[in-house]
């Protein structure tokens, strides 16, 4: 049989990656222009970034790692998560989000209430997390009664789907959404800045550093997937002997013809218990 081809595993980490996401984004160009197309009724300038930004307020609560916080000219907050695998209680995680920048953006005495600013909480997901095949969800409070009527806070939280078939997002963010799932996009002025800073970061040290210890985590997950494999073998193996009348001795000397060069004698005798 022919020996399949290892992947590129520099090639297959693409912006889904943490690492190659956060550089990306900490340029604050390419973070305007993703909000943009977000968010394109916001006039966003002036921003300051921030990536991996750990928050907490005092040493009881538990602290949350922000992948990207951003904060414009008029005060506004926005934090940007790539979450690449889905997890129990996003909806929660998110609101926990949204509340600690919340309360990052307190009110000084003397300041009114309407001075208080935006926030906006995106989940960039490469699943659906509500499973209606929305390219996007974007949350706000409303009326249960009638959910016409809403209230006027100016915070959302918004999830965007790359899986998603239905509704509509600007071309710049199906040109993300494309990036993300390894297809073609247009040659927009953004998803050209996007994909000029991923080839520019690749050719950096850390990126070969990150790179390396990628394959060698690969490797390992291989190695250890394939020993699990072989063990589950072994143990069906031992069972089809003992039902064949095998004593002991018998087992392992046969295990040791087969399995010797994957796992040790003291091993093999483990599977005979």
């Amino acid at each position: 049989m022919k020996k399949q081809k290892k992947p590129d595993v520099a090639k297959l980490l693409g912006i889904t990656d943490d690492l190659m996401f956060q550089n990306v984004m900490k340029d604050p160009v390419n973070c305007r222009m993703f909000l943009h197309e977000v968010l394109p009724d916001l006039d966003i300038q002036g921003l300051t970034v921030r990536t991996q930004e750990r928050i907490a307020f005092n040493k009881e609560e538990k602290f949350s790692v922000l992948d990207v916080l951003i904060k414009d000219s008029q005060g506004r907050r926005y934090d940007i998560e790539m979450q690449v695998a889905p997890q129990k209680d996003l909806d929660k995680r998110a609101r926990y989000y949204m509340y600690k920048m919340m309360e990052d953006g307190f009110l000084h005495q003397g300041e009114e209430y309407g001075e208080l600013t935006a926030v906006y909480v995106i989940f960039i997901l490469p699943f659906d997390p509500k499973g209606k095949g929305l390219k996007r969800y974007t949350f706000t409070y409303s009326a249960r009664e009638d959910t016409s009527v809403e209230l006027n806070d100016e915070s959302e939280i918004i999830y965007l789907n790359s899986k998603g078939k239905k509704g509509s997002v600007s071309q710049g963010l199906e040109d993300f959404y494309s990036l993300m799932e390894g297809k073609n996009t247009t040659n927009s002025e953004f998803i050209k800045r996007i994909k000029k800073t991923m080839d520019n970061y690749r050719k950096t040290e850390e990126w070969s550093e990150h790179v390396m210890n990628t394959e060698q985590i690969k490797e390992m997950a291989l190695e250890e997937g394939r020993r699990e494999a072989t063990a589950s073998a072994i143990s069906k193996t031992v069972k089809m002997l003992k039902r064949m009348n095998k004593n002991n001795e018998q087992i392992l000397q046969e295990l040791s013809q087969d399995y010797s060069d994957d796992f040790s004698d003291g091993e093999l005798e483990e599977f005979l218990k």
